[in-house]
């Protein structure tokens, strides 16, 4: 009888930041995750959609050794989004495996920039940002990204479908709350990788244009999953707090995406129209608005060039120069961990 049925409801983390998400989700996973088999091999499963709560989402960089996250590509995929970009051959320089997700080798059917930028005929945030400045407490502010005319098919061949569908923006006392609706969500490489960086930035970057703090991010996952022979490399020893979370041990603070609203979108487009010179000099001498951008973006820029030349000393030159003490530690320990293995 259904009375006497045990009851599922959605499972929730509330956590301070996406390092301690993923120290807190491997451990439930492995203890009541339900082992599947998939297309990609065999994974465990939540049986129930998951809601994981950031209530500081712009500590959005992943310190946790075992897991050895890229900062470079999360932080330079998140550009590219922002520029509404859906090109391979300019992100994969920081991620040559990113190529096989494409199905023509060109474009990324399933990009989420270009979905909110282009793909709809239109500028989505654009039109975000009009209504949250336009309408008191609105509830009808939604980015999709995924597009039931072109997505929902017959057949089951396509490499790049977006897994995040659809974005929830609500502004209350002058705080930017997102929700991110997910329908199938990897937990190491997806929700708690690259997706905390990518959207806790939109969340940021929105929050900026519309003069508000940065609220609470909620990341809703329908499926929420580990592949099984990823998790295992996240078997070593359990660390404390204060090693796979620098922002509690080392009391550092994120550094502001944006400073001046206006010009953000120039010097985003700036960057990508630098990309093309070989001498790091023009990045020097550009006028960049924002500090982000010389003061992080570029010495991380240069710290990526200096590692692919195998001049790693000088890497790690560059990467002590990031005025963010987040995405400076996050590059000089993944540099560090290359040099030593």
């Amino acid at each position: 009888m259904y009375g006497l049925e045990p009851l599922k409801g959605v499972r929730t983390f509330s956590v301070k930041n996406v390092s301690e998400a993923l120290y807190l989700c491997k451990q439930a996973i492995e203890e009541e995750g339900v082992e599947v088999e998939t297309r990609n091999g065999p994974a465990l499963e939540f049986e129930t959609p998951v809601a994981i709560v950031y209530n500081k989402p712009c500590e959005r960089v992943l310190f946790y050794p075992q897991r050895d996250a890229n900062p470079v590509f999360h932080l330079m995929e998140s550009l590219w989004m922002l520029a509404g970009r859906n090109d391979v051959g300019w992100i994969t320089q920081y991620n040559n495996n990113m190529g096989k997700y494409s199905d023509d080798g060109e474009h990324f059917y399933g990009a989420y920039g270009y979905r909110w930028k282009q793909w709809f005929n239109k500028d989505q945030l654009e039109y975000a940002v009009h209504r949250l400045l336009t309408y008191k407490n609105d509830r009808r502010t939604v980015v999709s990204m995924w597009d039931p005319h072109k997505d929902v098919v017959k057949t089951n061949d396509g490499k790049d479908y977006p897994c995040n569908t659809q974005i929830f923006f609500k502004e209350r006392n002058g705080q930017l709350d997102m929700t991110v609706i997910n329908r199938s969500n990897d937990m190491i490489w997806g929700a708690l990788g690259s997706n905390a960086v990518h959207m806790s930035i939109l969340q940021e970057y929105m929050a900026a244009k519309i003069n508000a703090e940065v609220g609470i991010y909620t990341q809703f996952s329908n499926n929420f999953h580990a592949y099984l022979d990823t998790l295992k490399k996240l078997d070593e020893p359990t660390r404390l707090v204060a090693d796979y979370d620098a922002y509690a041990a080392r009391d550092i603070k994120p550094f502001p995406l944006v400073k001046e609203t206006k010009s953000f979108d120039g010097d985003l487009n700036r960057y990508f129209a630098l990309d093309k010179y070989r001498d790091d000099r023009i990045w020097k001498m550009a006028k960049w608005k924002n500090p982000f951008f010389p003061e992080v973006i570029v010495p991380m820029h240069r710290m990526w060039k200096a590692r692919k030349a195998g001049k790693m000393d000088l890497a790690l030159t560059f990467a002590n120069t990031i005025s963010a003490p987040d995405w400076a530690i996050a590059c000089t320990e993944w540099l560090t961990r290359r040099i030593k293995n």
